[in-house]
């Protein structure tokens, strides 16, 4: 399975200059957990909601700091023609829950650490589907 086949949501992007607020709103009207950092068409920074916890909120920073200020530059991202088994190891190798999908150098959207473990689970009941249903409903030997 193609990481790309796993994306449920567009990609949400602000411009480093949107303030906390502005995204922390924004994160809660599309229901997403992060929004992606671009000037322009380059993907700069990644800024989540952990994020305006702990390095805004908690810090003391006022709602008005731009994003620019707290998001991680230049994030671990993946190419949507990747497999997700790779997606799985960046994803334990970076200890991140959140990374970007690039399209020939687009945005794809963002896979989540949630949105794999679904892939899985439902590649693993279509390879385990035939099996329990043998044994639950074994067929008598023809011989």
């Amino acid at each position: 399975m193609l990481v790309r086949e796993c994306l449920r949501k567009s990609p949400v992007t602000v411009p480093p200059q949107c303030t906390l607020q502005e995204a922390a709103e924004l994160m809660a009207d599309q229901g997403v957990g992060c929004v992606l950092v671009v000037r322009g068409d380059e993907l700069v920074g990644i800024v989540t909601d952990r994020d305006i916890t702990i390095r805004a909120t908690a810090a003391g920073r006022p709602h008005r700091t731009p994003v620019s200020e707290v998001m991680t530059e230049d994030p671990v991202t993946i190419q949507g023609s990747a497999d997700v088994y790779e997606a799985f190891q960046v994803i334990k190798g970076a200890g991140i829950r959140r990374l970007p999908v690039l399209e020939d150098g687009d945005l794809g959207g963002i896979l989540t650490s949630d949105d794999l473990l679904v892939a899985l689970v439902l590649e693993l009941g279509a390879v385990a589907s035939p099996v329990a249903q043998e044994i639950l409903n074994p067929q008598p030997s023809s011989r």
